[in-house]
């Protein structure tokens, strides 16, 4: 440690911390505009100046490390008029658009100015003319004339994100901020600078022009597209969620950086497709009406055929406290036991082995088991990034396609589509290896720190993931990255999570042992493994009540409707894909009868002739671990997984492979439309070819037996010959519908057919 002094306080620094990071632990402020604690020491805007005693000239605090006995000064008069001077050439072409600037009443430059900036211009030449609005994404917007060179945007995308979208042009006074090659910024990332940047340079294109901070609600949230929850800043207008912005959380995510398809989805909350009005047996009714019939029916439903024959299924999306409101309303009121949660994969994790972002900060080993996280969960991404930044970390990818990729090298593992389990099993198992799966093996079991990002697909690598835990030396932990985003909340409120329970009552239904099913925000036939068993099961059941924002189809299915108010909406507590518990304030209106999950559950409660009184008796936090949910100890390890039934592909045909694409799976958003992908399906190159599949991609047919669709495709070297790619969740493409074990047969299709699912 270091110690050192600043404004007449003294403080202890690890050595190679930056001046302008000591203050910070001081609550002393200094002005900053080109450094950040994620790109580190620049030096290019000079605004943070201070006097450093033995020093003869004011220095950078951003590029001037602590040294054991330093005395700085951050204030006093040569400091200010240094800061003073380097304003004065800020300003000398930026213009005078404060009124109209989004940035207006946020903005470092405004501030900063009224601190230390001189009370007059004593330039009078005309200011250079440059862009203004200039699209650099689809969400973002940049203003040549405001950007003060300080670099945060072009260093964040280059080298912390490691795709370079972004790049200084010109010399000179001439000097811009561009897209590379004048091509639009495509990374997942890249709405980040627009938090980064400390003036009205680079804008969001949805929120522009939409408010000022005198007219909004800003709120503590978490985004709430994918399982990550990262920190998040929701903004609200006139009952409308208008903004999302990242919040910089310790262990979370540190930086506050999220991912486009979290930060520019906000809008699902008044999309056209949201349910705004109550239904009862297909026709419009009063929110009330609906209640007590649907109360009545499910009492007079209980006391003909039982408790029992009534099925409860939630979609995992709403809050710890909603969720365990219906879990309260299923058990005390309806008295049926046959709960569950409708997750899109088969496998169920061993919470034992539940790890955290900590231990991914930690880790020296990273086993990719079938998922990338660049597209499944984007942020995690960042996450292993940043900390092969901190110390060697090795990544192995095992799965069916490769999983990693140029920003997050590693060594893939390809195998057969359902033999990932297996796989891994015989890597534990030793054998008769060659000497490549030899170096998986020995890296799994001897590396320090292990993490699995595992995506849940194939239900026996939960048993060869309890064995890797067993048989390693040193900590091993697992990070589930499937949805739904709220799964492990379910978990806390008492809904079984596990396949098994969706199933079974699934079942039930389908043999038309259920007299009336439940569902609160969840759509079996487009989520549930099992498409066809969902779709069998809706239709055999005699009532199905829902409860959400988005009705699942075929909407004739559905007895009753009521919707709820969602994130934004309300404030209650989350869980994330490591099981930590977190509080999202609301900061909009809920449209028209749509109400919260509570209240609409204890007036069902009164229709059916139960009163409940929920109260506060119910805390997600009690007797957790901290702001964890509690991991049970672990259990002893299962059987070996069971061999997979081969894949039964005959000639001409295709392999189909599929998994969680976050860019197809987010919400219903009408501002994502306009980045999305055209050609969500993939095929490598050389079937590509054989296909003649145009370069740029274009429209094939993928069928099997009597099911077929057709949707966009293009190249993706990273899917193996003879595969496949459908991302899990694209809409209208019933993928779930499909026989994972069967194969499928690929056409070019120049037009969408008539009666055929088109994405």
């Amino acid at each position: 440690m270091t110690q050192l002094t600043i404004d007449g306080r003294t403080i202890s620094v690890p050595e190679g911390t930056m001046v302008v990071d000591a203050a910070a632990k001081l609550g002393i402020d200094i002005p900053i505009y080109c450094y950040h604690q994620s790109l580190g020491p620049l030096g290019a805007c000079r605004i943070c100046l201070v006097e450093i005693e033995k020093m003869p000239k004011l220095q950078t605090a951003c590029t001037t490390a602590v040294r054991e006995g330093m005395v700085v000064r951050t204030g006093g008069p040569a400091v200010e008029k240094g800061r003073q001077g380097i304003l004065e050439f800020l300003l000398i072409n930026h213009p005078l658009d404060c009124p109209v600037c989004d940035k207006g009443g946020e903005c470092f430059l405004q501030d900063y100015s009224f601190w230390y900036g001189a009370g007059k211009n004593r330039f009078e030449e005309s200011k250079i003319q440059r862009r203004k609005d200039y699209p650099v994404s689809s969400y973002i917007l940049l203003d040549q004339e405001r950007c003060v060179l300080c670099q945060r945007c072009i260093r964040f995308m280059g080298e912390y994100v490691g795709e370079e979208q972004l790049m200084l042009e010109g010399r000179g006074v001439h000097t811009v901020v561009s897209t590379v090659e004048g091509q639009p910024a495509t990374s997942p990332y890249a709405g980040n600078v627009i938090d980064l940047c400390p003036v009205g340079a680079l804008l969001s294109e949805p929120y522009h022009f939409k408010a000022r901070p005198w007219n909004i609600e800003r709120e503590e949230t978490l985004c709430s597209v994918c399982p990550v929850g990262c920190a998040s800043l929701v903004t609200g207008r006139d009952g409308r969620a208008v903004r999302l912005e990242g919040r910089p959380q310790p262990e979370l995510n540190d930086y506050g950086f999220l991912c486009d398809h979290g930060r520019f989805t906000y809008d699902y909350t008044y999309h056209p497709r949201r349910l705004t009005a109550a239904e009862l047996d297909g026709a419009p009714q009063s929110p009330s009406a609906v209640i007590a019939a649907v109360g009545e029916r499910l009492a007079r439903a209980v006391a003909e055929a039982g408790p029992e024959s009534v099925g409860v299924l939630t979609g995992g999306t709403h809050t710890v406290e909603e969720e365990w409101a219906l879990a309260r309303f299923a058990q005390d009121v309806v008295g049926t036991s046959r709960l569950g949660l409708v997750k899109p994969v088969a496998g169920d994790l061993p919470l034992a082995l539940l790890g955290t972002f900590g231990d991914l900060a930690a880790a020296t080993g990273v086993l990719l088991l079938g998922v990338d996280p660049y597209e499944a969960v984007p942020v995690v991404h960042l996450k292993l990034r940043e900390a092969r930044r901190a110390h060697p970390v090795a990544v192995w990818g095992l799965g069916d396609r490769t999983l990693t990729r140029a920003t997050l090298p590693g060594d893939d593992y390809v195998v057969e589509p359902g033999r990932v389990a297996a796989a891994l099993g015989a890597v534990l198992g030793g054998g008769d290896l060659d000497e490549r799966w030899q170096a998986l093996a020995e890296g799994l079991l001897t590396t320090e720190r292990l993490v699995v990002l595992w995506d849940g697909a194939d239900p026996g690598a939960a048993a060869a993931l309890a064995q890797l835990a067993a048989r390693r030396a040193g900590p091993t932990a697992v990070l589930p990255t499937h949805g739904p985003r709220n799964w492990l909340g379910a978990v806390r409120a008492g809904i079984p999570a596990d396949d098994a329970a969706a199933r079974g009552i699934l079942e039930d239904a389908a043999e038309g042992r259920l007299s009336a099913l439940i569902l609160l925000g969840a759509d079996p036939i487009r989520d549930f493994p099992d498409g066809d068993l969902a779709a069998r099961a809706l239709e055999r059941v005699p009532s199905v009540y829902f409860m959400g924002a988005f009705a699942p189809e075929p909407r004739h299915a559905l007895a009753a409707i009521l919707p709820t108010a969602v994130w934004a909406e309300v404030t209650g507590t989350y869980a994330n894909m490591e099981g930590r518990l977190q509080v999202a304030h609301g900061a909009a209106a809920a449209p028209g009868p749509a109400r919260p999950v509570r209240p609409l559950v204890t007036a069902l409660a009164r229709a059916f002739g139960r009163p409940l009184r929920l109260g506060d008796d119910f805390d997600p936090f009690a007797d957790q671990d901290g702001d964890r949910i509690a991991r049970p100890p672990a259990s002893q390890v299962p059987e070996d997984p069971a061999a997979p039934a081969p894949l039964r592909i005959r000639e001409g045909e295709w392999a189909l492979i599929t998994g969680e694409v976050v860019a197809v799976s987010h919400p219903p958003s009408e501002i994502a439309e306009r980045s999305r992908d055209r050609f969500p399906l993939r095929l490598n190159p050389a079937d590509a070819d054989r296909l003649g599949l145009r370069p740029e991609g274009g429209l094939v047919e993928v069928s099997q037996a009597e099911r077929r669709f057709v949707a966009g495709a293009r190249r993706d070297a990273r899917i193996p010959e003879g595969r496949v790619f459908v991302p899990r969740g694209l809409p209208e493409v019933p993928v779930n519908r499909l026989d994972r074990g069967a194969g499928v047969r690929v056409a070019l299709a120049d037009r969408v057919p008539e009666g055929v699912a088109a994405q």
